[in-house]
């Protein structure tokens, strides 16, 4: 039976153009990390370790490793998706808040939805908030994200400094 969606392919030179790969760096079937690649990777990232001493360790067990920083990248990125499984970013700041009770509150664009401002204190934090009252100390810092947004951090001072 035929339907009009299928393809057909017909070869009409075998040869190619050009040598093989001399050295398969950046090419993405050979750049991928086995199981225990990733596991390593995991491992790293969970004691803070940077991307690029994650690759030195992955080529230092094994030489003929071409993965790329990008792989590592990657890699670390794909963990945190699985790890926060499935929510997005502001779903996981949210719910972080949420669940360690958090004062927080927001602002977000009524028609694109998106998230405008937020606010959020430590519960320890407003504990000595209403205990000192006297000293606080505002911080304004501005485009440190990739949103542009601007963080204002704001550190109280006991009277026990």
């Amino acid at each position: 039976m035929k339907h009009e969606d299928d393809w057909m392919v017909e070869v009409v030179c075998a040869e190619h153009n050009h040598d093989p790969a001399s050295y398969m760096k950046g090419h993405p079937y050979p750049s991928r990390l086995s199981e225990v690649e990733i596991q390593i990777t995991v491992d790293m990232s969970a004691r803070n370790s940077k991307s690029r001493d994650i690759l030195t360790e992955l080529k230092k067990r094994d030489p003929n490793n071409v993965s790329t920083i990008r792989t590592i990248y990657n890699a670390h990125k794909k963990h945190k998706t699985v790890e926060r499984s499935g929510q997005s970013q502001m779903q996981s700041v949210f719910s972080f808040l949420n669940d360690h009770e958090y004062f927080f509150d927001y602002r977000a664009n009524h028609t694109t939805y998106e998230l405008e401002d937020l606010f959020f204190a430590h519960p320890g934090s407003l504990d000595r908030l209403r205990a000192f009252q006297n000293v606080l100390l505002m911080d304004a810092t501005y485009q440190t994200n990739r949103y542009g947004l601007p963080l204002v951090e704001i550190v109280g001072v006991t009277s026990t400094s």
